[in-house]
């Protein structure tokens, strides 16, 4: 995990109260990283310019506004949804594993009842329920990457200008 750079009491405060407004708290972390940059890179812009560090800071906080206003503005744009693409191929492909698993346990159903009814029933159910587990497991396993890929983008963003900054 990233180490956040030194903040002060303030910074602390604004980025909590804007991610208080947040309802999607996976989001949180990543609102604090990217709100203290832009705090802190306009900070350093003031301090270049001769500006106490104090000053500066407050300063830059105060241009970011009020932060119930902003954090209000994040939750609108901050929810949890993936691009467009990545999401139609994970339902087609979990579509897909539970429609399979449905006809062939039907089909197993069928084939078993000439056998005995009671295993056709159970062997059907379990094959349709497997194919279940399946596909919530790669939907589960779909959206945990997207979360990393989508996490990770913006920690980069984070870093790049952490690295710009020194």
């Amino acid at each position: 995990m990233i180490k956040y750079p030194e903040q002060s009491e303030k910074i602390k405060e604004f980025v909590r109260i804007v991610c208080s407004q947040v309802k999607s708290k996976w989001a949180h972390n990543l609102l604090s990283y990217e709100l203290t940059a832009h705090i802190e890179d306009q900070k350093a812009a003031y301090m270049r310019l001769g500006i106490d560090e104090f000053i500066a800071e407050e300063k830059a906080i105060e241009e970011m506004g009020d932060p119930v206003a902003v954090g209000s503005q994040f939750n609108q744009i901050h929810r949890h949804r993936p691009e467009l693409l990545p999401n139609i191929i994970m339902w087609t492909i979990a579509g897909i594993i539970a429609l399979a698993s449905i006809i062939s346990g039907t089909l197993i159903f069928i084939v078993m009842l000439t056998a005995n009814w009671v295993i056709g029933i159970i062997s059907g159910a379990a094959f349709i329920i497997f194919g279940c587990i399946i596909m919530a497991a790669f939907i589960t396993i779909w959206k945990g990457i997207a979360d990393i890929i989508w996490g990770y983008q913006l920690i980069n963003d984070y870093k790049r200008r952490i690295e710009r900054r020194k």
